[in-house]
């Protein structure tokens, strides 16, 4: 789920995990027990919890291309009915942007415009939340680089929009240059640099808007992403003291006090009173990584959007965003927890009481299997890692992380909900980039055995399909991108349409890279041609309505068959 808290908050779950994140964050739990779909809205049991829920013992068969297609035309036209409800809010997470973003990619896939228009009402719904409250922050998932986002996909097919979208990075570029970042070990929070509400998801907010308007961007545009690529490298630096990137405890979140002023939270301090390391995809180092990995930052014009910062040697930034990603690549490897039979990462670490490094020899509970922490997130940064650096190691270490998932304890992996952030949606899509990229057959088996539980979490009587289920089983609905319906409908279409899968760049901050041949075939992939879907235009300013006797035809990606199985 997506939880919005007071500024700057701590929240305490079982299992010794702290998440704290700054206001309107979203929430990635570390830690949660597996769970069914058929708990239909009841929490688990006590037996269930403890042993680690109904789902990882559920015997669920694969899934064809047509199954997942009729599944991913349920929930866009349910999506499509219900779009209201997510009108006021304007945040890529939980909002209409994220359910936006989601339908611009059913109207792509089943060729039917009644998705693009629901989806433009949805951006103009946007546009009227935000002018009568201006989103303050500019981050990702919960700010304006979210809203920017969304709208360079779309304005990617329809060029009115550019105007739009021109005016808005500048404006996203504007508030990032207004705020003060801090490198100083120590003097660096969380969600000064993370990918959710910080410096990572802002530059990949920039470089993609920047990449679609060409001529169109700013001077101001060019100056804040290559200020952001050298706060990102510096952060990467490590000159044997505490990392740069530790978050020590005057950084601690807090809330008003009796006073008004704000108070450290109690229980933030008790657990980690020397500060405290994140090692997860969406609050921590692998969100850096994987940011400095997109290609436009090593080209050798040495500005991200083409310019050249003053006098400075226009090969110097890519030398040392190369140098960056090298070094905090390592950084992630040394970081592992040692003595595990597969490789994995803990949600946190404590620093050492006299250096304040990571104290890795300390006791350290693996983090669960997901996008937001644990293994898959951290091995999704190391993905793109080799080609920047010119060395193998990331990518091996990524790949033999991911395979190592099947050694990992079904306890252990804690995977309870078919959604984006914590859940099977955020394991299909890193598994699908993974095995696109590297070409290695037990990712893609991997992924379709993802794609089918994903799938076996589908019901009827669920309001989007597919239900979210918090960290205590409780069954919740939700529309939206990370946690909701809308993160399941993109990690559908991106199973099974080539060109769908390119929205994965929002998860993972790089572009898709090429896909070389399939494995284990003769000849690469092809897209299998488009069916025919009903194209019905809504009346305007109305959001469709769902015709439920639609056919599910679509272009499709070769690889599951589309008969019985």
């Amino acid at each position: 789920m997506v939880m919005f808290l007071p500024a700057r908050t701590v929240v305490c779950f079982p299992a010794r995990t702290v998440v704290c994140f700054p206001a309107r964050t979203v929430v990635c739990f570390p830690r949660v027990r597996s769970c069914a779909s058929r708990t239909h809205g009841r929490a688990l049991s006590r037996a269930e919890r403890e042993n680690g829920g109904t789902m990882e013992s559920r015997s669920v068969g694969k899934v064809t291309d047509d199954e997942v297609l009729r599944l991913a035309r349920e929930v866009a036209d349910r999506l499509m009915e219900s779009a209201g409800d997510a009108a006021g809010k304007a945040d890529l997470a939980d909002g209409a942007p994220g359910i936006a973003l989601a339908l611009r990619y059913a109207a792509e896939v089943f060729d039917d415009s009644r998705y693009f228009t629901a989806g433009r009402l949805l951006l103009r719904r946007t546009a009227e939340a935000s002018a009568a409250t201006p989103l303050q922050a500019p981050g990702l998932y919960l700010g304006t680089a979210g809203v920017v986002w969304a709208v360079t996909e779309y304005a990617r097919m329809e060029p009115r929009y550019l105007p739009t979208l021109a005016t808005m990075t500048d404006r996203l570029a504007r508030q990032t240059l207004a705020i003060t970042l801090h490198t100083a070990a120590g003097s660096v929070a969380s969600h000064d640099y993370d990918v959710i509400g910080g410096a990572a998801g802002w530059l990949a907010a920039l470089l993609k808007a920047a990449d679609v308007l060409g001529g169109r961007a700013t001077d101001t545009v060019g100056e804040a992403a290559d200020r952001l690529v050298d706060y990102l490298v510096e952060l990467t630096r490590d000159d044997g003291g505490p990392l740069r990137w530790f978050c020590a405890p005057s950084h601690f979140p807090s809330i008003p006090g009796p006073d008004g002023e704000p108070t450290p939270l109690p229980g933030y301090v008790k657990n980690f009173p020397d500060g405290v390391y994140n090692l997860g995809f969406a609050h921590g180092p692998p969100g850096i990584l994987a940011a400095l990995c997109r290609p436009e930052l090593t080209e050798a014009a040495g500005s991200t959007t083409g310019r050249v910062a003053g006098t400075e040697d226009p090969a110097a930034r890519p030398r040392r965003v190369r140098q960056g990603v090298r070094d905090l690549a390592r950084t992630l490897e040394a970081l592992r927890i040692d003595g595990l039979d597969y490789p994995g990462w803990a949600n946190l670490l404590l620093p050492h009481p006299d250096s304040k490094r990571p104290d890795t020899g300390a006791a350290q509970v693996p983090a669960r299997s997901a996008w937001c922490y644990g293994p898959p997130g951290v091995a999704a940064s190391l993905l793109p890692a080799s080609p920047v650096c010119g060395d193998p190691e990331p990518t091996d270490l990524a790949v033999a992380t991911l395979l190592g998932l099947d050694r990992t304890p079904a306890e252990q992996q804690r995977v309870n909900s078919p959604t984006l952030c914590h859940g099977l949606a955020g394991l299909v899509t890193v598994y699908g980039r993974a095995a696109a990229q590297t070409g290695v057959p037990e990712l893609w088996r991997m992924h379709e055995r993802f794609l089918a539980r994903m799938c076996s979490f589908a019901g009827e009587d669920h309001p989007y399909l597919f239900p979210d289920y918090d960290p205590w089983g409780q069954q919740e609905h939700n529309a939206g991108l990370l946690n909701g319906a809308a993160g399941v409908l993109l990690a559908l279409l991106g199973a099974v349409s080539e060109a769908a899968a390119g929205w994965d760049e929002l998860l993972f901050l790089t572009p898709r890279p090429p896909r070389g041949d399939v494995p284990g075939t003769d000849a690469p992939r092809k897209e299998a041609p488009r069916k025919e879907a009903p194209d019905k235009e809504a009346p305007r300013g109305e959001a469709p309505r769902r015709d439920a006797r639609q056919g599910a035809g679509a272009e499709t990606r070769p690889g599951r068959g589309t008969g019985e199985t």
